[in-house]
């Protein structure tokens, strides 16, 4: 690659890295976490194990 394209391609990646992201969708005012059927303690030491 000659220079001119280089940093025509560095530009580009640069560009594409700070470029914001989009937001996620939010939730409806009325929305309520549904219950998993879970305790706390047993959803503590599911997330135990995962994190070691």
């Amino acid at each position: 690659m000659n220079n001119k394209t280089q940093d025509k391609y560095q530009k580009t990646q640069q560009n594409a890295a700070s470029a914001p992201r989009p937001l996620p969708p939010k939730s409806s005012p009325d929305w309520k976490p549904q219950a998993c059927g879970l305790s706390r303690e047993e959803l503590r030491e599911i997330v135990a194990q995962i994190m070691g």
